[in-house]
C-alpha cells in the first residue's frame, strides 16, 4: 500500500471548535481521496486536504483527526466510477443494473441519482469496499455521483447557445455539451497526453457538428 503526500490548505479562520457550523464535503475517486470543510455561515471553504491513494482509504481516515470530527452535515461525491446517463422515462430501480451493464462491467453496488433539471438519471457502480467505508465512517452523509453534481450545476448556466464543459480529473475528461438549453452530449474519456485530450474533445465536437471557432468552452477540475 502506498499513499502520496497530502495536499493540505488551511485558512486562518479555520477553527475545529466551530464544528456546529461546518459542512464536510468528501470526494472519493479511484485514485484520490479529498475533502474540504465549508463554513455554512460564511459559505467559504476553510480547510482542504487531498490524498493520492493506491488502495487504502481506511488508513487515511483513521490517521486524520480532522475528518473524524462530528460535523453538522456532510456529503460524499463519487468521482469517475463507471456510470451511464439515461432518460427518466426509461429508468426503473429494478432495471438500473441491467441498463448499466449495457455499457460497462458492474460491481456489487449499483446506485442512481435523479437529475430533475434534465429529466434523467445517472446510474453508477461502486466496489463493495468503497460502499462499506462510506457507510462506516460517513453514515449520515448525502451521497451523489460527481457527474450528477456537474450536470446539475452546468444545466443552471446560460446554455442558450452551444456550450461545452470539460471537467478533468485523474486523467479522465468528462465532456458535456448543451445546445438551445438542451443537453446533447455527456461522456467520459481516459487520456494520457495533452494530444489525447485534444483529440477526444475535437472528435466529440466534430460528431456534434460544433464549430470550434464559436463554441464557448469552459474547463474545470485539476
Amino acid at each position: 500500500m502506498e499513499t502520496g503526500k497530502a495536499n493540505n490548505i488551511k485558512t486562518s479562520n479555520f477553527n475545529i471548535d466551530l464544528v456546529e457550523q461546518y459542512h464536510l464535503s468528501v470526494q472519493i475517486g479511484i485514485k484520490h481521496f479529498s475533502y474540504c470543510i465549508i463554513n455554512t455561515k460564511t459559505r467559504t471553504v476553510e480547510y482542504f486536504n487531498n490524498y493520492v491513494i493506491d488502495n487504502d482509504i481506511t488508513t487515511i481516515i483513521n490517521t486524520d483527526d480532522i475528518i473524524k470530527t462530528n460535523f453538522s452535515s456532510s456529503s460524499i461525491a463519487f468521482v469517475n466510477f463507471p456510470s451511464t446517463l439515461v432518460p427518466a422515462s426509461i429508468y426503473t430501480e429494478d432495471s438500473a443494473k441491467e441498463i448499466l451493464e449495457l455499457n460497462t462491467e458492474t460491481s456489487d453496488i449499483v446506485k442512481a441519482d435523479s437529475i430533475n433539471k434534465i429529466d434523467a438519471h445517472i446510474i453508477y457502480t461502486l466496489p463493495t469496499n468503497i460502499n462499506d467505508i462510506v457507510n462506516t465512517y460517513f453514515p449520515k452523509a448525502k451521497q451523489k455521483a460527481q457527474q450528477s453534481i456537474l450536470l446539475e450545476q452546468f444545466s443552471k448556466l446560460d446554455n442558450s447557445n452551444k456550450s461545452a464543459y470539460l471537467f478533468i480529473n485523474d486523467n479522465i475528461v468528462n465532456i458535456t455539451v448543451f445546445n438551445n438549453g438542451e443537453l446533447i452530449f455527456n461522456n467520459a474519456f481516459d487520456f494520457v497526453t495533452k494530444e489525447d485530450l485534444l483529440y477526444f474533445t475535437l472528435f466529440a465536437f466534430e460528431q456534434l457538428k460544433i464549430d470550434t471557432e464559436s463554441v464557448e468552452v469552459k474547463v474545470y477540475g485539476s
